[in-house]
């Protein structure tokens, strides 16, 4: 879809691009087909998007056989994706904000789906932790971020941040493609990227809520080392938090990027928290 084509859809249905909820159209063709290859669906796929704008990803994911349900909280694009659903036996939209919506409802069921979309801005970090450990969970996600999360959630040891952790805790990560600015309208200030997540069937922790309160505790203060954070979240004594660390084989110098998902997992289980 060409600029001129968004611009010409923008005035013919009275849109006007929402700053504040992230909405950025994407232009280039070469993207979503890309999305949808590595979401690897089919006839017998169900996929949840979330945003779907003036259809151009959405165009792809019903070219796939999938069972497409779509979540648009702009009720200004309903009667361009009205007229989707009527072209289209496998499509169907909801006019909710997905923070709302009952997915269930929509027949989405615990990793029993595919969540493909270029997320809102506003919404990017709810939407990877509802849908990564919150019924009912995502089998896989394929969503266009910011670069600057795409890189954070696939981290590795020496980078890692609370996010990170939580999302390789639960799936598996990685960067499909890098997208620049001007491959939307508006144009955003930042690059995006489409990241991949495919959740885990065993998570690599027995205790996600325990887990991630103590990584919020070792990441209070990102610049101190970690025995430091330790002491002042847990109320240890410098030579118990020192100690804990030595014992799982750590360095009592390590500060919290340091460590991976494995490392923080096996800090949780000998501070038993």
């Amino acid at each position: 879809m060409t600029y001129e084509e968004i611009l010409k859809l923008c005035n013919d249905y009275g849109i006007k691009p929402r700053k504040e909820q992230g909405q950025n159209f994407l232009l280039d063709e070469a993207v979503p087909q890309q999305m949808v290859e590595a979401a690897g669906l089919n006839a017998n796929s169900t996929v949840l998007e979330i945003g779907p704008g003036f259809g151009m990803l959405t165009k792809y994911l019903i070219q796939s056989g999938a069972k497409v349900v779509a979540i648009e909280q702009d009720r200004d694009l309903l009667p361009f994706l009205n007229k989707l659903v009527k072209q289209h036996a496998n499509f169907t939209v909801h006019n909710v904000d997905v923070r709302e919506a009952k997915l269930e409802e929509m027949g989405l069921h615990d990793r029993k789906y595919a969540l493909v979309a270029n997320l809102p801005y506003s919404v990017t970090s709810w939407i990877l932790h509802q849908f990564l450990e919150y019924q009912p969970r995502a089998a896989k996600m394929v969503v266009m971020v910011q670069k600057e999360v795409a890189e954070r959630v696939v981290a590795e040891p020496g980078e890692m941040s609370v996010l990170s952790v939580a999302a390789q805790a639960l799936s598996e990560a990685e960067i499909v493609c890098t997208v620049p600015p001007e491959s939307f309208y508006p144009v955003p200030q930042v690059d995006s990227a489409v990241l991949k997540l495919v959740t885990r069937e065993i998570p690599l922790t027995q205790d996600m809520p325990a887990l991630m309160r103590l990584v919020r505790i070792g990441f209070a203060s990102r610049r101190k080392q970690l025995h430091n954070n330790l002491q002042a979240g847990l109320q240890l004594t410098t030579r118990e938090s020192k100690c804990v660390l030595e014992d799982i084989g750590l360095s009592e110098f390590a500060r919290p990027q340091d460590l991976s998902v494995l490392d923080w997992e096996a800090l949780r289980k000998a501070l038993k928290v």
